[in-house]
């Protein structure tokens, strides 16, 4: 990675999350989804605040028309999800929708990850969502 990029990932990480995980340079888009799985695996506590935030980002950031970006999105998403609890099923229309319009139809592993995503969404209680989007997929 030349000096330029490191420079560019290692300002955009001052910047608040919204804006690296929708930043117009696909490699803070990536990092950014690297970091925020990183922090929601060392979230213990479902009921921590910042999971509450991160929920809304994921209808876009699943989304990206970077293939690469997207398989680290949905890996933070699966990560979210792992740490959040039932109440995170508020996110779960809108997340599904996007997942069922850009990653059922791509690359092996991104369609894997969706997969285990709607799963982690059933655990978490977001069951009738699931089957609504499967059902509009097919």
């Amino acid at each position: 990675m030349s000096t330029e990029d490191e420079k560019l990932l290692k300002e955009a990480k001052k910047l608040p999350w919204e804006e690296r995980l929708l930043h117009k340079n696909w490699k803070v888009r990536n990092d950014a989804n690297i970091d925020l799985a990183i922090l929601c695996d060392s979230i213990t506590d479902p009921k921590d605040p910042r999971l509450r935030d991160f929920g809304p980002l994921f209808r876009k950031t699943v989304a990206d028309s970077n293939a690469p970006v997207q398989e680290k999105a949905l890996d933070a998403l699966i990560a979210f999800l792992r740490a959040a609890d039932a109440d995170a099923g508020r996110y779960a229309k809108e997340v599904c929708d996007a997942i069922v319009a850009k990653c059922l139809t791509g690359r092996p592993k991104t369609v894997e990850k969706a997969q285990i995503a709607f799963l982690l969404w059933v655990e978490l209680e977001a069951t009738e969502v699931f089957l609504i989007e499967m059902e509009e997929s097919m």
